[in-house]
């Protein structure tokens, strides 16, 4: 058995864009859940060993005090992608989550932070672009998607517009994406601190890119899903 896993039951789920859904966890024991920050994201596990991880992005809480809500990518006929048949997140299933993981946010009023969303990874990106809002931080933001009803939390990043640059890109082939994501970060100074959260080709990519302009400390990759799973592809096909 793993230690410091949470058994947790799965509950409501609601559309939050085109293939991709919210679902609500709810404590088995109906105790209340560790406290996280926005941008947050935790592990869920098929069992108390620790099987089958998977990394999701932390939505908010749920309208109870003992839920989480975590965001997902389903596909057409309603179930979870890449771990489909061992992983599905049925309503009332039981599965075990880790303490929720905490993404590292620079607040310092002498930098910027561009950030770089592909699919549900927008989630994480949306909840680091609100804390830095709050603490008045310079930042722009670039949602990378196939199509805008496709977008995850288009409105939730529309919303910080006062705050910040929000640039919302839909299907892009991968030379433009390439091209979008480079012009973002040139020039920018060496100090600039750069976020990302989508794919691992997609994250691979700006981490490239950015090295050419920023300090290695300074990339930030947001990592969620299947991590023994690898992608090929470097546009936001999701994770």
């Amino acid at each position: 058995m793993r230690d410091n896993l949470i058994p947790v039951i799965v509950g409501r789920k609601w559309q939050i864009a085109n293939g991709y859904h919210a679902v609500e966890l709810r404590t088995t024991s109906r105790s209340a859940l560790p406290p996280f920050n926005d941008g947050a994201c935790i592990t869920l596990c098929l069992n108390s060993a620790g099987d089958k991880e998977r990394i999701y992005p932390l939505l908010g809480v749920s309208s109870h005090s003992d839920g989480y809500v975590v965001g997902t990518r389903y596909e057409a006929e309603g179930r979870t992608d890449s771990l489909l048949s061992r992983f599905p997140l049925n309503e009332r299933d039981e599965v075990f989550i880790g303490f929720p993981k905490n993404q590292p946010t620079i607040l310092d009023d002498r930098v910027r932070s561009i950030l770089f969303a592909g699919g549900i990874g927008a989630a994480s990106i949306a909840g680091i672009a609100k804390r830095l809002a709050s603490a008045g931080q310079r930042f722009e933001v670039h949602n990378f998607a196939r199509s805008a009803d496709r977008a995850v939390l288009r409105e939730a990043l529309d919303a910080l517009r006062d705050h910040g640059k929000v640039y919302h890109h839909f299907g892009l082939s991968d030379d433009l994406f390439a091209q979008k994501s480079s012009h973002a970060m040139s020039p920018t100074h060496a100090n600039t601190q750069i976020y990302c959260s989508g794919p691992p080709a997609f994250m691979d990519l700006i981490e490239r890119q950015a090295r050419e302009w920023v300090y290695a400390a300074n990339v930030h990759k947001i990592a969620l899903g299947d991590q023994t799973a690898c992608s090929t592809a470097v546009r936001p096909r999701d994770d």
